[in-house]
């Protein structure tokens, strides 16, 4: 399946958060960026933008580049919004929730320090950007039920 690649504006950073954790690639906006920049960012990488601000999403209308205008500002409603649009919401960690980057599995011996004390067989996966590891420990019921909307 293609997955569209998207650009979350600074105040939808917590849902950006989210999607990834549902797999979706979604880029942060560089520190200090103003909305020329995030237009020209999503036209250049082919990033569909999720802003909250609905001037910046009719000029991304203006300049040809898609956009998603994200109404709520509660992230249960937001994610609905999401799924009404089209998006796969199903926990699926191929990003890094902080970075974006890709994740690869890793093997509990392979983790420097103590990994967390999970059943065995437990599976890992480490940003292979910023290094951050990620599992699937008691948190993964509630992300995998909210993801579902089955919170909503």
């Amino acid at each position: 399946m293609v997955k569209d690649r998207y650009l979350a504006d600074l105040m939808l950073m917590r849902l950006a958060r989210w999607l990834r954790m549902a797999g979706q690639d979604v880029s942060n906006p560089p520190e200090g960026a103003d909305d020329s920049d995030l237009i020209e960012i999503a036209l250049k990488e082919k990033r569909t933008l999720l802003t909250r601000d609905k001037v910046l999403a009719r000029r991304c209308e203006k300049a040809g580049i898609g956009s998603l205008l994200i109404i709520s500002s509660d992230l249960d409603e937001q994610l609905g919004e999401l799924e009404d649009a089209g998006i796969v919401l199903e926990l699926n960690p191929e990003r890094c929730t902080l970075c974006n980057g890709p994740l690869e599995e890793v093997e509990s011996s392979e983790i420097v320090g103590d990994p967390p004390r999970l059943e065995e067989g437990a599976t890992f996966w480490r940003c292979e950007r910023c290094g951050k590891l990620y599992w699937q420990g008691s948190h993964w019921r509630g992300i995998r039920k909210r993801l579902d909307g089955e919170d909503r």
